[in-house]
């Protein structure tokens, strides 16, 4: 599913109005949609009461077709305005006059709030209704939120009912996930036809809750006339990305993986990316430290096939290391970084290892760190084979010289930048992470949750792309299955424990439950 923002919506809509659909019709699509997740949010309309917050622009007239299809079904709905019905956008006063019905029958109450008194009657709608549906500002917002609305996003926060927003929280930018001042902290947000940037990067994410998105028609002409080569990294698009096993193959045809890793100091790095991968549904993992973190992985997991390398004084691997890796080793994927060090010797063999390896290969961590300076080289590199690179913004620095910048638009087209015409799929680490494709792809991430934020997090990412790639999945596939797979581990992890107290370890030990999931979405 793409990813848009505010102005591409914009463009899409009216594309839409233009040729297809008029607007009163994608209009009472996105309200059935909102009706229809309040209902099951809810459990059905049986002695339901809800509060609808109304603007005066299109997001306004989608909460007006919400009060009116609830109404129809039973439901108490209390109307919130803060502009006089005059100043609501075409689209928007047809659809007030539609309530002319339940107006008329009592159905619907309507408060204004642009009116000496309001506050008095917010307490007392809200302290009636089970549910409030921001239908504020919506899209359009590009300054600081005024001082009325200001006031009654704060009440509504402060309100201790679940909030519906209507496409995104009011006060977030959909485009580059700003909060303009003060913004509604929603619990979930239905938004129209396909996901806002500003919904998936923070700070816009942490007000958006869980998201849901309603088709209202938009038609895939104008959807792919438009240009638009961003992508949420979802379910579906991780599962397009996974590889599929025989019931009869063997541990060898379920992809043997080579992982280099470790130093005295960082065993932990070089178990947990090992392991991972093997959770990926992996056949095979040898991992190659040093000798002195033998005994340390094989009591830790003995199902992990340890190749012991030369280490250098200090407990790293050594320069002589490669000649032994090629000459015992057959591996369908390699991956190399996770806790090796920056030491001089260990990084030459890093770049030595990269030169020879013919296979898809993960580079990550330290592994990146020892071509900082050297992406040129790296592309080079890449001209005859699969790499995939996992950097955070620091090593990417340390890679490049470049900054990537936090704007949303601008930090994909940054990445992309980078990659476009390589070898090289980039996993840029982040909140949230995102890969660029050489393609020119964009895949945002939509997953995962702050509790990532801890040591050895990344080496599980590590072990879940790199088990990926040895199962036969392609460097794109394997970057979108692995991605997808090591956040929604993370997520099933943060069930049991809570985000604060996830470790590194609990989400490599969620990776099973994370594929199973996967594998029963397969038709």
């Amino acid at each position: 599913m793409y990813v848009v923002t505010n102005e591409q919506m914009r463009i899409l809509d009216e594309e839409t109005i233009k040729r297809f659909v008029p607007g009163l019709t994608l209009m009472e699509r996105a309200g059935q949609g909102i009706a229809d997740a309040i209902l099951e949010l809810a459990g059905g309309a049986e002695d339901l009461c809800v509060s609808i917050f109304l603007g005066r622009g299109n997001n306004a007239g989608d909460g007006l077709v919400v009060a009116r299809l609830l109404a129809d079904e039973g439901v108490r709905c209390t109307l919130f305005y803060l502009h006089e019905p005059k100043d609501f956008s075409p689209d928007a006063f047809k659809n007030y006059a539609k309530l002319a019905k339940l107006r008329k029958a009592g159905v619907i109450e309507e408060i204004t709030l642009y009116l000496e008194g309001w506050e008095d009657k917010v307490l007392k709608g809200l302290g009636e209704c089970d549910l409030i549906v921001d239908a504020l500002l919506g899209t359009g917002i590009n300054s600081p939120v005024r001082e009325h609305y200001a006031e009654i996003i704060g009440l509504i926060n402060h309100s201790g009912l679940p909030v519906m927003a209507v496409d995104i929280p009011s006060g977030v930018n959909g485009t580059t996930g700003e909060v303009m001042g003060m913004a509604v902290m929603a619990d979930i947000t239905v938004t129209m036809a396909l996901p806002k940037i500003g919904s998936i990067f923070y700070p816009g994410k942490a007000f958006a809750g869980s998201l849901e998105v309603v088709d209202i028609g938009i038609p895939s002409e104008v959807i792919d006339a438009a240009g638009i080569d961003t992508w949420v990294l979802d379910d579906m698009a991780a599962l397009a990305g996974l590889p599929h096993h025989s019931p009869e193959a063997h541990k060898f045809e379920r992809g043997a993986l080579l992982v280099v890793a470790g130093s005295i100091r960082y065993s932990g790095a070089a178990c947990l990316s090992a392991i991972s991968a093997l959770r990926t549904g992996c056949g095979i993992v040898y991992l190659a430290g040093p000798e002195p973190i033998r005994t340390i992985v094989q009591t830790a997991y003995p199902e992990i096939i340890f190749v012991s390398l030369p280490e250098t004084d200090s407990g790293s691997i050594a320069a002589g290391a490669c000649d032994l890796i090629f000459e015992e080793l057959k591996f369908d994927a390699a991956a190399i970084g996770p806790g090796l060090t920056v030491e001089d010797e260990t990084a030459g063999f890093v770049r030595d290892f990269v030169q020879r390896c013919e296979a898809p290969l993960l580079i990550d961590a330290d592994g990146i760190n020892a071509f900082a300076g050297l992406y040129d080289k790296l592309k080079s590199l890449s001209e005859d084979r699969s790499i995939i690179i996992s950097p955070h913004s620091g090593e990417l620095k340390r890679l490049t010289g470049i900054d990537v910048p936090a704007g949303p638009d601008e930090r994909a087209d940054a990445l992309r930048k980078l990659v476009v015409g390589t070898g090289i799929t980039l996993v840029h680490k982040g909140a949230p992470t995102v890969i660029a494709h050489a393609g020119g792809r964009i895949d945002v991430n939509a997953h995962g949750h702050p509790g990532l934020a801890t040591a050895g997090s990344g080496d599980v990412l590590t072990g879940a792309i790199a088990g990926m790639l040895a199962q036969g999945a392609g460097p794109d596939e394997a970057a979108r299955a692995g991605t997808y797979i090591h956040s929604r581990a993370a997520e099933i992890a943060a069930e049991l424990t809570g985000e604060r107290g996830m470790i590194a370890g609990d989400c490599s030990d969620s990776l099973p439950m994370a594929v199973r999931e996967l594998e029963e979405l397969t038709p």
